[in-house]
């Protein structure tokens, strides 16, 4: 209630919500009891069944009376509410009760009795779909022209409006909008595709040119391993669920994407392991090299790992590969090092110093690298 007494819109939700999920007599009484307090008398044309008939009911036939009996007046009073707040709580989360996922429950309930038939409710709702669909639509295309830009993509900013999208797809699921979820579907999965070509046209720069301003922005995507399984997640759920129609001949944009960004992964990982390889146990080599490699590769496995067990073969090959060039390295940083230990340090003045520091004050050349292959090797255990 409001502070005038007057029901707010999260307490007609809930009730149209909850008609929605009625299975027992007692669901059918706590349904009476909210409608009371709100208060919403039943429809005047209908007749009230006792509670101990409906307990003979189906919970199909109870939800069924009840919404004859409340959903008239509740499309009335806020029917349109709803849709004008479910566009605001998805654009803004903090714009107050219901949520979201509340909100598309109640209008789902309340659509439920009319089944496909065209009523004002369902009218307004198409248009709110609509105006999401749209929203969603333009935020894409802003970020698709940001994927054409000289610079690495910005994955966060993407992986966000992909969560967002999915968001929504989540609403438009409970509403059972069939068309605005195609539409959703297509849009994230178009910008899941980009997002990873884009990508791997960064780490290729690398690749083929390793300086430090393509390893610097090679670096940038790797790092990013939550953004990027945020991207790739998407297709993979949409190769699970079907959204793209397979043949015989030709293999789903979707996975071609996945595929083609394994395969630049893979390649990756070949020239991480070698300029690691090339440094490990080396003092004489800048240690931050030999770190940035080492830690890419973890990158690469943390990614490979978490994408799950219906990852394209390219992505297993990774795992494996990964684990190869992880043991080699340290074997190579154990056999350097035993041919050339390094010297002892000189004893600390203070004893509360780091007994890793040198006379100067600086890391051991080794040290960082250390322990840059011990994280490695942890995680491809």
């Amino acid at each position: 209630m409001t502070a005038a007494g007057q029901p707010t819109l999260a307490a007609w939700a809930a009730l149209a919500a909850a008609l929605g999920r009625v299975a027992t007599a007692a669901d059918a009484a706590a349904v009476r009891a909210q409608a009371a307090a709100l208060p919403l008398p039943p429809n005047p044309k209908g007749h009230e069944l006792p509670l101990d008939v409906l307990a003979a009911y189906s919970p199909a036939d109870r939800r069924a009376h009840l919404l004859a009996q409340y959903g008239p007046a509740l499309d009335n009073l806020v029917g349109p509410a709803l849709c004008g707040h479910l566009r605001a709580v998805i654009a803004d989360p903090a714009a107050g009760a219901p949520d979201a996922v509340t909100t598309a429950e109640a209008l789902a309930a309340l659509l439920s009795r009319h089944g496909d038939a065209r009523t004002p409710l369902r009218a307004r709702l198409d248009e709110t779909v609509a105006a999401l669909v749209d929203s969603a639509r333009q935020s894409t295309d802003h970020l698709r022209v940001l994927l054409d830009t000289p610079d690495g993509p910005d994955l966060r900013s993407i992986a966000f409006d992909v969560l967002r999208i999915e968001g929504v797809r989540w609403v438009l699921e409970i509403l059972g909008h069939h068309a605005g979820l195609a539409s959703l579907s297509d849009h994230a999965r178009r910008l899941s595709r980009l997002t990873l070509m884009r990508s791997a046209e960064t780490i290729r720069a690398f690749i083929s040119k390793p300086d430090l301003l393509t390893l610097y922005d090679s670096v940038a995507v790797v790092s990013q391993t939550d953004h990027l399984l945020t991207v790739a997640a998407r297709l993979l759920d949409a190769l699970r669920d079907g959204e793209e129609e397979r043949t015989a001949f030709v293999v789903p944009e979707d996975e071609a994407a996945l595929r083609a960004f394994g395969k630049t992964l893979n390649a990756l990982a070949d020239l991480l392991a070698r300029i690691a390889g090339k440094a490990a146990g080396r003092a004489d080599v800048t240690p931050g090299l030999a770190v940035s490699a080492l830690e890419q590769l973890r990158f690469l496995h943390q990614f490979c790992a978490r994408l799950g067990s219906a990852k394209p073969p390219e992505f297993a090959m990774l795992e494996q590969a990964l684990r190869h060039h992880a043991h080699s390295v340290a074997a190579r940083f154990h056999s350097v090092l035993a041919a050339n230990p390094p010297a002892a340090p000189a004893p600390a003045a203070d004893p509360t110093s780091d007994p890793t520091s040198d006379p100067g004050g600086g890391q051991q050349p080794l040290a960082a690298q250390a322990r840059a292959l011990a994280d490695l090797l942890a995680c491809v255990k």
